[in-house]
């Protein structure tokens, strides 16, 4: 079959293809797999058309490197007792593998690791989650739904009158933070300030109505800090953005019920082990696992099993009454499923990742930082969003990185 696949023809679809996949955010989840699918399959049409090359000191290393976090899961199958859960865990985590497999087989293409392919794929990305926001909007408008109490039901909107556009609002926060830090750089094109602008303004809004406080805080964070060591940036008009960042912070607080309850959650945990807020869900949730973990140190109880054991204990303990929770901690999930093995292989993982962002750019950095930081309140790899978002951005950035060092 690879015969019929000129080189010309080849060498666009993988373009489109690869900047398709900044098209995740319209998708509905049953058919981002298919893109995913598609856009392997073709990488490999390409490296056996017009590559062919095993030894790419490189790009194998960041192969294996990125392959990390599939392949310690993928060794827990072998000593788990929730077989058949397990291979559905395993199927939904092939991301982790499919990507830095087909980005390794594209190392050699001249134009996805360019600077234009990545910026086209910024643009695509941002303008295709302001679109799908603005037309989650007009859809509740339409129905209705835009009353006085519009920020105190957003969440539960988008997650169950939606139908297949339907998310939890932790992934709508994570599609909308990574929208914003794409910002960054599409706004220094003089033709896109306007539109940056505009539109940056509608992203913080959402973000702002879905109330998911580890997000907010995150990206307040990361802003904060690009303000303050961008020397380009003048005086003044850092001074005017942290103001406003104060100003506006303190009327949402005020005015915002739904965001200053969940904020006041972070208070409410320390006053009393059984208020039931999702600060305290959580820290409840941590003084469960961690005993588990302790049981089963080395190696985990592996894929699948290790959600059933931490589900068996939280059904002993009235606070969760009879419900069930994941660790919400991705290192802490890490830890029951693989043990100390698996979780030192993914923070080496990750402390590598990071490594070559900072050595980057600024925007890659924050990425990075944004998902570890992200991982220590929300088991982000045990959905297909977080999955797709995070081996899609985490692995093309690292080898684009890698790939360009010469070219620096």
């Amino acid at each position: 079959m690879v015969k019929f696949f000129n080189a010309s023809f080849l060498d666009n679809s993988i373009k489109l293809l690869f900047l398709n996949l900044f098209l995740f955010p319209i998708y509905p989840d049953n058919v981002k797999p298919s893109m995913l699918g598609l856009f392997c399959l073709f990488s490999i049409i390409y490296f056996f058309k017009k590559d062919r090359m095993f030894n790419h000191k490189k790009g194998i290393s960041i192969f294996f490197m990125n392959s990390i976090p599939f392949l310690v899961v993928l060794l827990s199958m072998f000593y788990t007792s929730n077989f058949t859960y397990g291979k559905i865990l395993l199927l939904r985590l092939l991301p982790l593998f499919l990507f830095p497999f087909s980005f390794y087989l594209l190392k050699s293409n001249k134009k996805i690791y360019t600077n234009r392919c990545l910026f086209l794929g910024k643009l695509f990305y941002y303008s295709s989650t302001l679109f799908l926001f603005i037309v989650i909007f007009l859809y509740f408008l339409y129905k209705g739904y835009v009353t006085e109490n519009y920020f105190l039901n957003y969440s539960y909107r988008i997650i169950f009158q939606l139908g297949k556009y339907s998310i939890h609002p932790i992934y709508a926060s994570l599609y909308t933070s990574i929208a914003l830090l794409f910002s960054i750089s599409l706004f220094r094109v003089n033709k896109f300030k306007i539109y940056v602008l505009l539109g940056n303004i509608i992203l913080i809004v959402h973000l702002l109505l879905l109330s998911r406080k580890s997000a907010i805080f995150l990206m307040t964070g990361i802003f904060l800090l690009y303000l303050f060591f961008n020397k380009k940036i003048k005086i003044k008009i850092k001074l005017i953005a942290f103001l406003s960042i104060f100003i506006l912070g303190i009327s949402v607080y005020n005015f915002v019920p739904d965001i200053s309850n969940r904020f006041k959650d972070l208070v409410s945990f320390v006053n009393s082990n059984n208020n039931k807020s999702s600060s305290n869900l959580r820290i409840n949730i941590y003084k469960t696992s961690i005993p588990l973990i302790k049981e089963k140190p080395y190696f985990g109880y592996g894929i699948g099993a290790g959600e059933d054991v931490l589900f068996q204990k939280e059904n002993t303990i009235n606070f969760f009454n009879s419900k069930n929770y994941n660790s919400h901690n991705q290192y802490l999930g890490y830890a029951l499923n693989a043990g100390l093995f698996g979780l030192v292989f993914f923070l080496f993982f990750i402390f590598k990742n990071l490594k070559i962002a900072f050595q980057n750019s600024f925007e890659h950095a924050s990425l990075i930082v944004f998902f570890i930081l992200l991982m220590f309140v929300e088991n982000i790899l045990d959905r297909q969003n977080g999955i797709l978002f995070f081996s899609l951005f985490i692995n093309y950035f690292a080898f684009y990185a890698v790939l360009n060092e010469k070219q620096k």
